[in-house]
């Protein structure tokens, strides 16, 4: 396996963890009446497919500045005159 594939299978691989962490707190009858087992099971299922959703974020950074063969760089001011108090 490359490096690509496995970037891409990571996140998933991380959001089915959380899927079945939450339908598991859904149907364990030991969380219905414990109500910080239940949010500490839904928490720990929404953690997890957060971070797979951040780890499924595009890692390249792609300029959108177009350059034409006669690009220029200057500097100016805005405001050349300043304001006198």
């Amino acid at each position: 396996m490359n490096a690509e594939i496995i970037r891409a299978l990571t996140p998933l691989f991380i959001a089915t963890i959380g899927g079945v962490i939450g339908v598991a707190v859904l149907f364990v009858p030991d969380t219905k009446d414990n109500d910080a087992k239940w949010s500490a099971g839904i928490g720990l299922a929404g953690t997890a497919i957060a971070g797979a959703a951040g780890l499924a974020q595009s890692t390249k950074n792609e300029s959108n500045i177009l350059t034409g063969p006669n690009a220029q760089i200057t500097q100016g001011q805005d405001n050349p005159v300043q304001p006198s108090n």
